[in-house]
């Protein structure tokens, strides 16, 4: 396809760029040690998933939905945050999640049960976010 083919709006990535950044970032993680998530909030583009996933540990999601994308599409830890779960919610991020973050103390008790559950079948992990 020619670019004047293309009807706007469109993305367009250029896939060698991409991947040269990311081997950047996973030359960061194997000198540091440290996990690099794809933030899918800024860039949920699941089409280049399976390119990210070679580089990359995981990623990091703001709700239920971005949650499920990672789950069925990039594979790898799945971190999530949201300023508010539901029950039902929080049932299925158990099941898909690696780590949760809480926003409050509140929150943290008001969903003990299910992730203290999940935290001893499948190791889940779980975080506190604290405001100054």
């Amino acid at each position: 396809m020619k670019i004047k083919d293309l009807h706007t709006p469109v993305y367009l990535i250029d896939e060698a760029k991409l991947e040269n950044n990311l081997k950047i970032l996973q030359r960061v993680q194997q000198h540091t040690g440290c996990h690099i998530l794809l933030a899918q909030k800024a860039f949920s583009m699941f089409r280049v998933y399976p390119l990210v996933r070679k580089y990359l540990c995981g990623t990091a999601s703001s709700g239920l939905y971005e949650a499920r994308l990672a789950y069925e599409e990039m594979g790898g830890e799945n971190h999530v945050f949201c300023p508010a779960y539901t029950a039902s919610e929080m049932t299925e991020l158990c099941r898909i999640c690696d780590h949760i973050i809480f926003n409050s103390l509140s929150q943290l008790e008001r969903h003990r049960s299910q992730w203290e559950k999940a935290a001893a079948e499948s190791g889940l992990s779980v975080g506190l976010r604290i405001n100054p």
